[in-house]
């Protein structure tokens, strides 16, 4: 049998005591990156939570508090902060609440949730059609709704107006008509948006104005409405059911009830 030299033996030896090392080291790293991973996800799920109420901030508005936004949110505590989406909360808050924008941040230190929000101011009342039937609620300058929600503090309108058949789609129509309250000396009492695309108007001194369904007309039949408003005497239309026609604000038409025929007796 051939004999192996005392310098190959260590040689052998060696490379032995190396690949031991090795291994030890790399068992050794892959332990530290285990662990520090399970520590590191234990923090990001559970050290930067939210333990309550008070860690969530509202801003920017009085009549909305933490507890209403948490239950819109569907916040269960302990919260982790990591989990929560800003942009799908935002999404929520705005579709839920009668706010005009919402900005959600997380801050980790301290742990907290920041929700600024802008108030809608409601303009008018308004009603809509759903399809459990109708729906009362508010507008703003810019048409846009404003839903009623019990929880939060009823806040008055800034006018009288009432607007009936509000859609998404009218917005801008809406918003046009409230433009134009300064002009109509605040004497306008309703709008109505009928399904066929028509809009009539309540005046308090004119009475019904029927405008038609084009709505690039708008800016000539408001000049329309003021000119009446200051050439016919109020005691003409009041109490007499009188519809003005401004489908063609160059020719207004002043449509008059049909009186019932007098019958025999009546001319006894």
């Amino acid at each position: 049998m051939k004999s192996i030299s005392p310098q190959l033996e260590r040689r052998r030896a060696l490379r032995r005591q190396k690949r031991q090392q090795f291994l030890i080291h790399t068992w050794r790293t892959v332990a530290l990156l285990s662990l520090s991973t399970g520590l590191g996800w234990l923090l990001l799920r559970y050290g930067w939570s939210l333990q309550g109420l008070d860690q969530v901030m509202v801003r920017g508005t009085t009549a909305i508090r933490p507890e209403l936004v948490s239950e819109v949110s569907q916040l269960r505590f302990p919260q982790p902060l990591l989990e929560l989406n800003p942009t799908t909360l935002e999404r929520t808050l705005r579709s839920n609440l009668p706010v005009q924008s919402v900005r959600v941040s997380r801050h980790l230190l301290p742990t907290r949730l920041d929700v600024a929000l802008v108030d809608q101011t409601p303009m008018a009342r308004a009603v809509r059609q759903k399809p459990g039937g109708l729906e009362a609620g508010f507008v703003d300058a810019e048409g846009q709704w404003i839903q009623m929600n019990p929880a939060v503090p009823t806040v008055n309108p800034s006018t009288s107006i009432t607007i009936k058949g509000w859609t998404a789609e009218r917005r801008t129509l809406i918003a046009s008509l409230l433009q134009q309250l300064s002009r109509l000396e605040g004497k306008l009492q309703r709008i109505t948006l009928h399904p066929d695309g028509a809009v009539s108007l309540r005046h308090r001194t004119l009475g019904r104005i029927d405008l038609g369904d084009d709505n690039q007309l708008l800016t000539q039949q408001m000049d329309a409405i003021v000119e009446l408003n200051q050439s016919i005497p109020p005691h003409l239309l009041q109490g007499n059911g009188a519809v003005i026609d401004l489908s063609n604000p160059e020719r207004p038409e002043i449509q008059l009830p049909v009186k019932p025929a007098a019958t025999a007796n009546d001319d006894d």
